[in-house]
């Protein structure tokens, strides 16, 4: 049985604000936000709000510099 993926609520704080790695947004109660870990290093967190996933626009990992979009 393979392990289960993190939830939303798992990666961040119920309390905490959320930002756009892309744009630098605020996004924390926005609809369509996505966070995942890094896929390169899985030690920091990724926001995406709607409008930069649609536009695939880049995003850096703060930690290794994984560049994904």
């Amino acid at each position: 049985m393979s392990e289960r993926r993190p939830l939303k609520m798992d990666l961040v704080k119920l309390d905490e604000e959320l930002y756009c790695t892309s744009c630098g947004r605020r996004v924390t109660y926005e609809r369509g936000v996505v966070v995942f870990s890094c896929p390169n290093c899985g030690e920091t967190i990724i926001v995406r709000c709607n409008m930069c996933r649609k536009h695939s626009n880049e995003y850096i990992c703060p930690n290794c510099g994984f560049r994904g979009p």
